[in-house]
């Protein structure tokens, strides 16, 4: 993180009066950031070692990100969109002894947790101090359950990822970035926060954008990008795949200023990907997890190719045992926290195959569905094909443990028959259809995370505890 920080003084002198970063209510100066997070670095001298972040975004989290690294403590993200049982988890499981939030009332159950203002009123001038490393940070998945695990990322992963992305993005000071993903996660703080420190450019942040992550309406996004006419983004398919919905519907285009948006956190439909670009949305498909530090492998200018997340990241080393991904290489996490140290070459779960130098996913290793007459079905090879349709966020595959029919969860944002559901897979052999669909929307409780995919284990529920509707072929299909 050294190069960030370096790179923090370096625009407070140079363009002190410059917008670095901007959200809903205010906006800041590369001299003004600076400023205040040297201040509450200052503040956290004689905090506890483990600090958590109780804020939604903006410029507070920013400030508070920096400032906790800076005084060499390790920082805890608390997910807005956390339960209160897995807030109370991660709390407990990291050791927590502090937060920075503007909210304290929040913590008010918790005495033992020493809460602090992420700014004061008049916060004293004082130049930024020189990071010493070794600070942490404890990325907590979301996970299956109400226990997730925390990923430890330090200077070492972090270093090596910011190289590689600011090499492939080739971000400059001209560049003017909308923040849509939460900042908790690891990929958004990357290429939200410090990409942009590094490469001197504008961070917008339009937290009204970020809830249509979790079934808000889409407008916000739109407008949002009609409005801050960004050149980059990071968006999940999902989403993007509702923005394009909405501005085909208006018979719109993307803004003319974006030259990279990158999409990630879950598989991308080739389909959606053609769509977009025909919206004039320059969006290049990656792949990454947090045990790596977000990204393995991205498209992007001048090396791009649809339906593969691209070429591997410089520096990394990617091979198959067995389909499984594994990944060697700097970015690979210290370990999970209160577990064992990571092993020099991390095995992702993920199933996949190369196309050329080009990295293709293929879905997750315990996802994969053993029907009863032997065959295995990746979930991701029959849910892409609906999920290519704007007006699903997500879907999810699996088997009733009773008779052991497939059957496919639709979580939908606007009308869709049951037919053109069919349409949608009737390319498949007959032993990867799903024999039922359940309907239901993005508010489902617990279905999706995030980046909208799908929680596999609260989806093998829904499936066995909901009345399917029968999905019946096509007359063609059912003659041949």
């Amino acid at each position: 993180m050294k190069p960030v920080f370096l790179a923090l003084a370096a625009q407070a002198t140079a363009r002190p009066e410059i917008v670095a970063f901007e959200d809903d209510y205010a906006a800041i100066t590369w001299s003004a950031l600076s400023a205040r997070v040297a201040d509450l670095a200052a503040r956290l001298h004689d905090a506890p070692a483990t600090i958590g972040i109780g804020l939604a975004g903006g410029i507070d989290y920013v400030v508070a990100d920096l400032a906790i690294t800076l005084a060499g403590r390790r920082q805890v993200p608390l997910p807005f969109f956390f339960s209160a049982e897995q807030i109370a988890h991660v709390i407990e499981d990291a050791g927590i002894g502090a937060v920075v939030t503007t909210d304290p009332a929040q913590f008010a159950a918790l005495p033992h947790i020493e809460t602090i203002a992420p700014a004061l009123s008049a916060a004293p001038k004082q130049s930024l101090p020189d990071y010493t490393g070794g600070a942490e940070r404890v990325i907590y998945t979301s996970g299956s359950s109400g226990h997730p695990k925390g990923v430890i990322i330090g200077d070492r992963q972090l270093d090596a990822s910011l190289s590689a992305l600011s090499a492939a993005i080739g971000a400059t000071s001209k560049d003017r970035h909308l923040s849509v993903l939460p900042l908790a996660q690891l990929l958004e703080q990357i290429c939200g926060i410090f990409l942009p420190i590094l490469a001197g450019a504008h961070t917008v942040f339009r937290f009204e954008a970020t809830r249509a992550l979790f079934g808000g309406p889409i407008a916000p996004l739109t407008q949002a990008f009609d409005s801050q006419l960004p050149t980059t983004s990071l968006l999940a398919p999902a989403i993007l795949g509702r923005w394009v919905a909405d501005l085909k519907a208006q018979n719109r285009k993307a803004p003319d200023s974006l030259r990279f948006v990158a999409v990630g956190g879950a598989s991308s439909p080739p389909a959606l990907i053609t769509a977009a670009q025909a919206q004039n949305i320059p969006c290049f498909e990656g792949y990454g997890l947090s045990e790596c530090c977000a990204v393995v492998a991205m498209n992007h200018p001048g090396q791009q190719r649809i339906g593969t997340v691209g070429p591997v990241l410089d520096g990394l080393d990617v091979s198959l045992e067995n389909g499984e991904i594994t990944i060697t290489g700097p970015t690979v996490m210290a370990g999970y926290l209160n577990g064992d140290p990571a092993p020099e070459k991390w095995k992702t779960g993920d199933l996949g195959h190369f196309d050329g130098d080009y990295l293709v996913i293929d879905g997750r290793k315990d996802a994969l569905l053993v029907t009863r007459a032997g065959r295995n079905i990746s979930p991701e090879w029959v849910e892409q094909r609906v999920n290519a349709d704007p007006r699903i966020v997500c879907s999810a595959l699996g088997m009733r443990d009773d008779n052991g029919q497939l059957v496919l969860i639709v979580a939908a944002v606007a009308p869709i028959t049951l037919a053109e559901i069919a349409q949608h897979l009737d390319d498949l052999p007959n032993y990867a259809r799903p024999a039922g669909i359940i309907l239901t929307d993005p508010t489902e409780p617990g279905l999706l995370f995030p980046a909208g995919t799908p929680n596999r284990a609260v989806a093998r529920s829904l499936i066995n505890v909901r009345d399917a509707i029968t999905l019946v072929a096509n007359p063609e299909r059912l003659a041949s």
